[in-house]
């Protein structure tokens, strides 16, 4: 009787063992049965395991990478400086007058005492629309895709800045500087995504220091560009018209080049297939993108 019993046991311990061991390696066949598209992109392309770089390839491909974003970021950032800093120019060039943005406060005074706070509000608009607009396209450029997103957002802030031709009154100038701060709070953010996803920590600080360095050069190609407009003379429009019109053009240009921006090292159109390994390698390494 308790040989059956102890027999009775046996079998069902081998029958739970075996129903287990059957669950773990269905586990271990679903697992290994998953799409690759559920798996992480960068996972895809590259093995399991860690390989050693040639450094020479390495740093080939990091200045490859270098000589296709930096001076995209670069103009782009000079831009962001331009449209906003032109403002000051528009002024000298008789803005201030066309838009009422000069009220004369006590006209008993030899001269009349003015008061230009419509203009300082005008340059403070630009920075409270950057302030509503960094959550919500920070949003996008994470949920979507960042070149596509970087296309849209920008070719909209060109057709803002050119807008401002339109603009005739100082409540007018009050809603364009908002917009344009809104549409252009999404260039710092994600020029800072593309920087982590293609470089590693220690190559980052130098790069995001290039694209913000443009704001130097853009004083100096600004004032250049300002100067050609002090010598226009004739045509419909005013002086400080034309310059928006200049700014948004080469914003919408820009624009449409950040349509070819890749999302990532691991989809970048500009290198070649082993080229994406290496450049998927090197952050694997430095353990970001």
């Amino acid at each position: 009787m308790d040989s059956e019993v102890h027999d009775k046991r046996g079998s069902s311990a081998a029958a739970t063992n075996h129903t287990s061991n059957g669950h773990l390696q269905s586990d271990h066949q679903d697992r290994l049965a998953i799409p690759s598209f559920e798996k992480d992109a960068a996972a895809a392309i590259v093995s399991d395991h860690a390989i050693v770089l040639d450094k020479a390839v390495a740093r080939r491909v990091q200045r490859k990478i270098d000589w296709f974003l930096i001076p995209i970021m670069w103009f782009g950032y000079g831009l962001v400086y331009y449209d906003k800093a032109i403002l000051g120019s528009a002024v000298l060039f008789g803005m201030t007058g066309d838009l009422q943005l000069r009220v004369v406060v006590d006209p008993t005074t030899t001269p009349p005492k003015t008061s230009t706070q419509r203009l300082s509000w005008a340059t403070s608009m630009f920075y409270f629309g950057m302030l509503a607009g960094l959550y919500p396209l920070t949003f996008l450029l994470q949920r979507f895709n960042m070149g596509r997103v970087l296309c849209g957002v920008v070719v909209i802030w060109g057709l803002i800045c050119m807008l401002t031709a339109t603009v005739n009154s100082w409540q007018g100038l009050f809603a364009q500087r908002f917009f344009l701060g809104f549409m252009e709070s999404i260039i710092p953010t994600g020029f800072m995504c593309i920087v982590s996803g293609y470089y590693t920590q220690e190559e980052q600080a130098l790069r995001q220091s290039w694209w913000f360095s443009s704001t130097g050069a853009w004083t100096i190609i600004g004032g250049a560009l300002n100067y050609g407009f002090a010598q226009i003379t004739g045509g419909s429009l005013k002086r400080w018209q034309y310059i928006y019109l200049l700014a948004g053009a080469l914003t919408i240009g820009f624009g449409c080049i950040c349509f070819w921006i890749p999302n990532s090292a691991v989809d970048a159109w500009f290198l070649t297939e082993e080229e994406r390994v290496v450049a998927v390698e090197r952050l694997r390494k430095g353990q970001t993108g």
